[in-house]
């Protein structure tokens, strides 16, 4: 039998995907590279499903393993102790609460530590002990992530394992028992923390701990809530950072239905390196134009998404056309918008700015009622590779010549935006929509593409 090269067979199992069961068996060579595809992300009920002769043959392909103890037997690591997993490099342990306040024999834990081990995820509560470990066991680790810990997980047991492991590059900490403001200057000064996601919020106190200079140095990516008065320093000391998932909230035990001041936004106008931006405001905001122009500056955006706790929370009651045209003239590199903000004076214009503003549109998500008709004036299509649209509704009210039936509406959909594969109306935009030409448009648009799939060969 001739044999192909490996790089060939990968290709090809890779192409297969879901049918790639039959391939294995053709002989041992597409076995080994199958597995090493299909074993490469496994769970521990999987792996104990298999016969205990056969066991080691996918544990030696497995690169992933994620192990749930509180789903199993409380003997799984036990069961899985004498395997060996050369190529592990990420394992997550879900300890959920069943094993709280007991160790887990680490002699079971022997055959999953070692060196090529790159991330580990920690979830439940697992005894602190094992964080000890960690640095000895796993030296070029390099992910950290640990959430839902028991009440024995302290801040300073934390922030000591943390010290004995500079190599950490992305730290994820989710723990309810845990002073991240407490951990935030240490954090900060880390010569290498390039992706860092913290949950609890971080208030004026916490900054007030960053007094030396070149803090975050390296950091790329940002996951984090603060509050409107620290977030002037926050947006001072990140200016590395290209990603950036922002939570605006209050201090706990303040009202829930706050009011944000719109100037917030000038603060993060100032991170001119951001490529995606995920901004939710955890209240009310009216929104002021000239700050939310301020965010021209950031020329580099791919993905935008600016929203609240509810459609009516972000209103822009003054923003026009001409204002929505100045502020995506200079996101031309745009590939993913979520504009959540209610802007009563903006119109179908405003749409076809969009189109021809971010020709690299894929993803749109904003507010408002559109009249598609509109758009037949425009000869070329404005939203070329545009795949997904979600909007308050289509009307036939805007313009005064509108095309009345669904249909025509349905037409331009098709011309201006011949790559779309999802279409949606929220109706967030009035809580009552009596008129029922929006559905009457999404109905016709998704039965001609019911048809076109049918007649694909």
């Amino acid at each position: 039998m001739v044999y192909l090269p490996s790089e060939i067979i990968l290709q090809i199992l890779r192409e297969v995907g879901y049918g790639i069961a039959p391939f294995l068996r053709v002989n041992s060579q597409w076995f080994g590279c199958g597995i090493s595809l299909v074993w490469r992300y496994t769970r521990s009920w999987l792996l104990a499903r298999v016969a205990k002769h056969r066991r080691q043959i996918y544990a030696s392909a497995t690169r992933s393993l994620d192990i749930d103890i509180y789903r199993g037997p409380d003997n799984r690591l036990e069961e899985f102790s004498d395997l060996s997993f050369p190529k592990l490099e990420i394992l997550l342990i879900d300890y959920g609460t069943k094993h709280e306040g007991t160790l887990v024999d680490i002699s079971y834990l022997k055959c999953y530590l070692h060196q090529g081990i790159t991330d580990i995820h920690l979830t439940g509560a697992f005894h602190p002990q094992l964080l000890s470990l960690l640095p000895v066991v796993c030296p070029q680790l390099q992910g950290v992530f640990i959430s839902s810990s028991g009440p024995l997980l302290k801040s300073e047991i934390l922030l000591e394992y943390l010290e004995k492991s500079p190599s950490l590059s992305t730290i994820q900490i989710n723990c309810e028992e845990i002073d991240t403001n407490h951990l935030l200057h240490h954090l900060a000064t880390r010569k290498h923390l390039e992706t860092l996601r913290l949950e609890g919020i971080i208030d004026t106190d916490a900054m007030t701990s960053l007094t030396t200079s070149s803090l975050f140095q390296a950091l790329q990516k940002l996951v984090i809530s603060v509050t409107a008065a620290a977030l002037p320093t926050l947006c001072d000391v990140v200016q590395s950072v290209r990603h950036l998932d922002l939570t605006l909230k209050e201090p706990p035990g303040s009202d829930s239905s706050s009011s944000f001041d719109s100037s917030a936004l000038r603060h993060v106008s100032k991170l001119v390196k951001l490529q995606n931006l995920n901004l939710v405001v955890w209240g009310d905001m009216r929104i002021l134009n000239e700050d939310l122009l301020s965010l021209r500056s950031l020329t580099q955006l791919r993905d935008f998404s600016i929203s609240g706790l509810s459609a009516m929370s972000l209103i822009a009651p003054r923003l026009e056309d001409t204002d929505f045209a100045e502020l995506f003239d200079n996101f031309g590199q745009l590939e993913s918008l979520t504009f959540e903000i209610y802007h009563p004076r903006i119109t179908t214009d405003s749409l076809m700015s969009l189109g021809k503003c971010c020709p690299s549109l894929q993803h749109c998500e904003m507010m408002g009622f559109y009249d598609m008709a509109a758009f037949r004036y425009e000869k070329l299509p404005l939203f070329p590779k545009l795949e997904a649209l979600s909007i308050g509704a289509f009307t036939n009210m805007e313009r005064m010549f509108s095309y009345r039936r669904p249909y025509d509406h349905v037409r331009q959909l098709e011309k201006h935006f011949p790559n779309l594969k999802e279409l949606d109306c929220t109706f967030r935009t009035f809580p009552i929509v009596e008129d029922d030409f929006p559905e009457k448009v999404l109905q016709a648009w998704w039965g001609r593409q019911a048809k076109a799939k049918k007649a694909k060969p």
